[in-house]
């Protein structure tokens, strides 16, 4: 797919999603985002905030009611921007295959990216740009599908595709734990992976028949969740 085809298909995405004022109630929430929301909560008062590939701004909604003092987004989609504009100080359309961010160095406190890796062919200028504008104490939160997750064993199993290479042709990167490890260490970065949940039922990727993951088996989780310290 060319970049105009994947802008293209993500402005159509974008523009056909309704506007939604999300609600965080940990009651409503799935495993992996309260994950997130525990790691956000409280740590983005008053903090410079980038998020890249913001999608329909849920969490950037979550960072300025917690008094984020900057926030930052950058995405391919200019619909997708379009729809986070008002929540921003700055906005940013890129490739993040090939361009750079549109920041000074150490800007940000915090760099969150959720489900975007998986959609570079190539993720190179993607992790020395968001390694370049963090701080030196800052964090950086990231997720993306998990390859080898235990719904993807079972189905390949029963001959199917995992669910991140059958659901979306724009996924063009498929990562376990020790890939992602390899990935951040050409950038002095360790990951830091959080367990969040997985799911039972292969013949449904999206059910919400899951369950709390543990430390130990965070490999066959549906998603990887992780942390990078600077």
């Amino acid at each position: 797919m060319t970049i105009e085809n994947l802008e293209k298909q993500f402005d159509t995405i974008f523009s056909e999603k309704p506007n939604i004022k999300y609600v965080f109630e940990a009651d409503n929430l799935g495993y992996k985002d309260k994950k997130i929301l525990s790691f956000l909560e409280g740590n983005t008062f008053e903090k410079k905030v980038l998020d890249i590939g913001p999608g329909t701004g849920r969490w950037l909604q979550f960072m300025r009611s917690q008094g984020a003092d900057f926030l930052g987004a950058i995405d391919i989609s200019q619909e997708a921007l379009k729809r986070v504009e008002l929540l921003c100080d700055k906005t940013q359309k890129a490739n993040l295959e090939f361009d750079s961010f549109d920041f000074e160095d150490s800007f940000f406190d915090i760099v969150v990216s959720f489900e975007v890796l998986e959609h570079l062919n190539e993720p190179y200028k993607f992790i020395s740009e968001i390694k370049r504008v963090t701080k030196k104490g800052g964090f950086i939160l990231l997720s993306l599908p998990n390859l080898i997750s235990f719904i993807s064993r079972i189905r390949l199993i029963f001959g199917l595709l995992p669910p991140v290479m059958s659901m979306d042709e724009t996924h063009v990167g498929f990562y376990r734990q020790k890939d992602l490890i390899s990935l951040f260490a050409r950038y002095n970065l360790k990951p830091e992976f959080v367990p969040t949940s997985i799911s039972l039922n292969p013949t449904n990727p999206k059910s919400r028949f899951c369950v709390r993951s543990l430390k130990s088996i965070s490999n066959l989780d549906d998603s990887h969740l992780f942390v990078i310290k600077l």
